[in-house]
C-alpha cells in the first residue's frame, strides 16, 4: 500500500524513497530521503531546506514512526530538513563523530565502523566509509544484499572529490571495501536506484584509476601546466564552462593523489609527470 502514496516509493521489504528537491550539484536537483522500516522507521538524510518540501515529507512520513533520523554526512545537501524533522517527529539524529563535530543541532546517536542501524524489519550495519566527506557512512543489509550508499557514488554523475576533505586515496579503498561486500543495490543519495552495485562499484573504482591516467598522460604532453589548463584539456566539450571551477576541484584531488605516489611534481602550481 505504501508504494501508492504520490512521492514514496518502494525498492524492496523494508526500503521506501522520497526523493525532495535540495540545493545539490546538477545535473542531480534532488536528495533521496531513505526510509528503512516498515513502521518504527529510520529516515536517512533529510535534505530540503525549503518549507513546501519539508510539509511534504511531514504528509508522507505521519503513517510512520519515525525513531530516528540518520546522516551520511554533513553536506547542506543532505541535512537541510533535519531541524525541522526532528521538531515533527522528535526523532533521535544519528551520524558519525565527524559528522557531529561539523553540524550545529545536537546529534544524540553516535555511528562508527560495525555499528548497527536497526528497524522493525531488519537491521543495518555501518561502514565508515571517507574520502567523500571526513565522517562518511554507508549502511549495508546483507539479507537484502544492499547498500545506503549516500554519496560515495551517484546513479546520476560522477561524486565531487573536494579537497581537502576530499581524498582519492581514501575514497578509493572506501569503495573497495564496499565492493568487498557484494552488493546487488546501491541506494545513492542522487539518482535512481543502481543494480549490480558491485560491477558498478568496480566501474567507478576503473574510473577514477583512468582519469588519473588521463591526467599523467596530459602532463607527459605537455609538461608545466597549471591546474586550470589541465583542467579545460581533460574536460574540453564535456561540460560547460560553468562547470569548470568544480571539475577544477576534481583535478586537484586527482593531482594531490598522483604528489603522493611520485607520479607528479608541482612546481610552483606548475605540474610535471614522473615516469614510473
Amino acid at each position: 500500500m505504501n508504494d501508492q502514496i504520490e512521492g514514496l516509493h518502494r525498492v524492496c521489504p523494508g526500503v521506501q524513497v522520497i526523493p525532495v528537491k535540495s540545493p545539490t550539484l546538477p545535473p542531480a536537483t534532488t536528495t533521496n530521503v531513505w526510509v528503512l522500516g516498515e513502521h518504527h522507521v529510520t529516515i536517512v538524510d533529510p535534505a530540503s531546506p525549503y518549507p513546501e518540501e519539508q510539509e511534504r515529507l511531514d504528509e508522507i512520513l505521519e503513517m510512520f514512526m519515525v525513531e530516528r533520523i540518520l546522516l551520511t554526512h554533513h553536506h547542506h545537501d543532505h541535512i537541510g530538513g533535519v531541524e525541522a524533522i526532528q521538531k515533527t517527529t522528535g526523532a533521535k539524529i544519528a551520524a558519525h563523530p565527524a559528522t557531529r563535530d561539523k553540524v550545529k543541532f545536537e546529534v544524540s546517536e553516535l555511528l562508527e565502523e560495525g555499528s548497527v542501524v536497526d528497524t522493525d524489519s531488519g537491521f543495518w550495519k555501518v561502514l565508515h566509509t571517507p574520502g567523500h566527506a571526513d565522517g562518511h557512512i554507508v549502511l549495508f543489509n546483507g539479507g537484502l544484499s544492499a547498500m545506503v550508499a549516500g554519496d560515495m557514488v551517484s546513479g546520476l554523475s560522477s561524486i565531487l572529490l573536494d579537497p581537502p576533505e576530499g581524498e582519492l586515496g581514501q575514497y578509493l579503498a572506501s569503495l573497495e571495501r564496499m565492493r568487498t561486500l557484494s552488493p546487488e543495490l546501491l541506494l545513492p543519495a542522487h539518482g535512481p536506484v543502481i543494480t549490480d552495485g558491485t560491477a558498478f562499484l568496480a566501474e567507478t573504482i576503473a574510473h577514477r584509476h583512468s582519469r588519473s591516467t588521463q591526467i599523467i598522460s596530459t602532463l607527459a604532453a605537455t609538461a608545466g601546466q597549471g591546474l586550470k589548463g589541465i583542467t579545460k584539456h581533460i574536460y574540453a566539450g564535456l561540460i560547460p564552462e560553468d562547470f569548470l571551477p568544480i571539475a577544477e576541484r576534481q583535478v586537484l584531488c586527482h593531482l594531490r593523489w598522483l604528489e603522493g605516489k611520485g607520479r607528479v611534481v608541482n612546481a610552483d602550481g606548475k605540474y610535471h609527470a614522473v615516469s614510473p
